[in-house]
C-alpha cells in the first residue's frame, strides 16, 4: 500500500472528501473519469478530495495523480473483485463490503493520521449499504451515494442518481434512509471543465456524416472497437461513403491494438489515439460516435452528439433504451451475434435520411439542457459541514 508520510498534513484547513471508486480491465475507467470531473468541482467549491482505489489489473490509478489529487491505493485482492456486467449481490459481497469499508477507512487514518474525513462519496458498483454505514462509523463522516441502478438499499445522507427517470421517487422507494435527500437526472453530476468549454463551440449536426469517433471507453472485452472499424471500412470502401475521418479512441492497453492498427495501415482516412484522458475535442469535431453508455452517454449528449450505441452491461440497457426514445441515439441493442450488422443498419439509416443527424443531435442537446443542476446537492455538503 502507497503510503506517503511527508503529506501527512494533507490540505489541514479543508473539509476532506474521501472518493471510493475503482477502474480496471472488467469494469472500465467511466467511474474514475467521472469522479476526477466530481473532484475537481469539489476542490473548486472548498473541500480536499482524496481518491480511494484498488490496485487492481487495468486499475488507471495514474490519471488520479496526473490530475493533482491525492490517492489511498489499497491492494488488489480477489475478494473484492466484480464486474460491471453483474448487478447481482451474495451474502460474502454484503460482507466484503464490510470489509472493504474496515480496510478503506484503516489506510486514510494511517496515510493521513489526524485528518477527520467529512464526507465520503461511493460510485462503485459493490458498495452498497454495508459499506456506507460501516465507513461512516469508523470515521464519523457524512455520504453521499452516486448510483442509477436502484437495485440495493444505501446508508446515505445524498444520493445522486445520474440516469433519466420517469418517477425517481418510486424508483428509490424503500431503498433510502428517510433523511436521506437525493437528486436525479445526468444534469446533476459535473463534467470536466474542457466539457464545459467545448459545450460553448457545440453546434447541431446536419447534412451527411463527415466523421466518426470509435469509442468504447475503458474496457473492450468483446472486441467492439475492432468490429465497428472493420464495419466501417468495408461500408467505406463498397459504397464509397462520404465520411471522410474515423477516429477511434482507445485504452493503451487494448487487448486488440495490434490487429486494430494493421486494420487501418494505409487506410489515410483511420487516427487511432491511444490513451487520451479528455474526449471532448474528439466528440466536438465528430458528427457521429460509435460507443457505449456510461458516462460518455451524457458527455455526447451535452455537446449534442448523435450516437449509435449498445450497452456494455445490464446498467447502461435503460438509460440507452431512454435516450433512443428520445431520439438522440440508435441503440444496437446487444453486442454480441448481430452487432455488425446492427452498426451497419444504423449506418444505412443515417444515410438515406437527411435529416436523421440534425434530429439526433437536436434530441442530444435537449437531454442535456438543462445542466449543470449541481448546485443544491452542493449547497447540502456545504450546509451539514458548516453544522
Amino acid at each position: 500500500m502507497r503510503q506517503t508520510p511527508s503529506e501527512t498534513a494533507f490540505l489541514p484547513t479543508l473539509p476532506a472528501v474521501a472518493i471510493r471508486v475503482d477502474s480496471g480491465h472488467k469494469i472500465g475507467s467511466g467511474h474514475v473519469r467521472r469522479c476526477l470531473s466530481l473532484a475537481a468541482f469539489l476542490k473548486r467549491n472548498g473541500f480536499g478530495p482524496v481518491f480511494i482505489c484498488r490496485d487492481i489489473p487495468g486499475a488507471n490509478t495514474h490519471i488520479i495523480e496526473q490530475a493533482g489529487f491525492e490517492l489511498v491505493l489499497l491492494p488488489d485482492d480477489e475478494r473484492f473483485a466484480f464486474s460491471v456486467f453483474s448487478s447481482t449481490f451474495s451474502a460474502a459481497d454484503f460482507e466484503n463490503m464490510v470489509q472493504d469499508a474496515e480496510r478503506s477507512a484503516d489506510a486514510f487514518a494511517r496515510q493521513y493520521p489526524g485528518v477527520k474525513i467529512a464526507w465520503v462519496v461511493s460510485d462503485h458498483m459493490m458498495i452498497r449499504e454495508p459499506w456506507q454505514a460501516r465507513f461512516a462509523a469508523k470515521t464519523g463522516c457524512m455520504v453521499l451515494a452516486i448510483d442509477g441502478q436502484a437495485n440495493t438499499p444505501h446508508h446515505a445522507d445524498v444520493l445522486v442518481d445520474p440516469q433519466i427517470s420517469e418517477n425517481p421517487a418510486e424508483k428509490w422507494a424503500g431503498l433510502l434512509p428517510d433523511t436521506c435527500v437525493f437528486y436525479s437526472g445526468p444534469s446533476c453530476l459535473p463534467l470536466s471543465q474542457a466539457f464545459e468549454s467545448a459545450r460553448e463551440r457545440a453546434s447541431i449536426r446536419s447534412g451527411p456524416v463527415k466523421r466518426v469517433l470509435v469509442c468504447f471507453g475503458g474496457t473492450d472485452i468483446q472486441d467492439l472497437v475492432y468490429r465497428a472499424v472493420q464495419t466501417l471500412v468495408a461500408r467505406a470502401d463498397q459504397t464509397r461513403s462520404s465520411v471522410v475521418e474515423i477516429d477511434i479512441a482507445v485504452p493503451s492497453d487494448l487487448p486488440s491494438l495490434k490487429r486494430l492498427e494493421e486494420l487501418v495501415v494505409g487506410y489515410s482516412r483511420c487516427r487511432t489515439h491511444v490513451g487520451l484522458n479528455d474526449l471532448s475535442s474528439l466528440m466536438l469535431s465528430a458528427d457521429l460516435a460509435i460507443g457505449g453508455g456510461g458516462i460518455m452517454l451524457w458527455e455526447r449528449c451535452l455537446l449534442g452528439l448523435p450516437a449509435i450505441v449498445v450497452p456494455l452491461a445490464e446498467n447502461q440497457e435503460k438509460p440507452i433504451e431512454r435516450l433512443e426514445a428520445k431520439g438522440a441515439v440508435i441503440s444496437v441493442g446487444s453486442p454480441d451475434e448481430g452487432y455488425e450488422s446492427g452498426v451497419e443498419k444504423a449506418l444505412r439509416h443515417i444515410s438515406q435520411n437527411p435529416e436523421a443527424l440534425c434530429t439526433m443531435s437536436s434530441a442530444a442537446f435537449e437531454v442535456m439542457s438543462d445542466w449543470p443542476q449541481t448546485d443544491d446537492w452542493l449547497n447540502v455538503m456545504k450546509g451539514c459541514n458548516n453544522e
